[in-house]
């Protein structure tokens, strides 16, 4: 190869490269731009704003029925805790209190989900030993969350409703259906007053 040839060569090989890496710079620009456009936002979705008067310290009068057809209700009380976690992005609820003579204690999870503009709300306590995922809405001033679950081989769906949204108090009830939401029978409902 003759000398010429050789500096042709490095020379084609220096272009290619130069162009490569001026056509990487463009697209790593684009790609920039494109991440920068197409990123979701971040942090605390605006609708946490919603619940963050919920922060603080709440005593709860519980009244529950185990079976829809029970007359009487069986009264307990107890204290409910919220608290916002992760910079605002999430509320912690945790909640102690006694049912059927046992110690009841239970934690949950609440969040905005930006993409299905859902709130999404997680519940696991010492009874149930499971995990119960929910997914609802918060308008005309009431939150309300399903879920569907099998329990001792059985299929039901039960729903959860916040009314009555004060600073100071609100009202909680508890729905399940057996028959694929057809039908819904109240068997807990609850009054939440604050403390601080």
């Amino acid at each position: 190869m003759t000398v010429l040839r050789i500096i042709f060569v490095f020379s084609l090989i220096a272009i290619i490269i130069g162009a490569a890496a001026i056509a990487g710079e463009d697209q790593e620009g684009k790609k920039s731009e494109m991440t920068a456009e197409g990123m979701p936002p971040m942090g605390p979705p605006e609708e946490m704003n919603q619940i963050a008067h919920l922060a603080g310290t709440w005593d709860v009068t519980q009244d529950w029925k185990m079976d829809p057809s029970d007359q009487e209700w069986q009264t307990s009380e107890g204290v409910a805790k919220y608290e916002m976690i992760l910079d605002g992005a999430a509320m912690r609820h945790t909640f102690d209190s006694e049912m059927m003579g046992m110690p009841f204690e239970g934690l949950g999870l609440l969040a905005f989900n930006r993409e299905t503009e859902k709130w999404q709300q997680t519940w696991t306590d010492n009874m149930g030993a499971h995990i119960s995922y929910y997914e609802g809405h918060y308008k005309d001033g009431k939150m309300v969350f399903t879920h569907e679950a099998v329990w001792q081989g059985q299929k039901y769906q039960d729903r959860i409703t916040i009314h009555n949204i004060k600073d100071s108090s609100f009202d909680w009830t508890y729905e399940l259906s057996m028959d694929g939401g057809k039908t819904w029978h109240t068997t807990g409902k609850a009054q939440y007053t604050k403390r601080n």
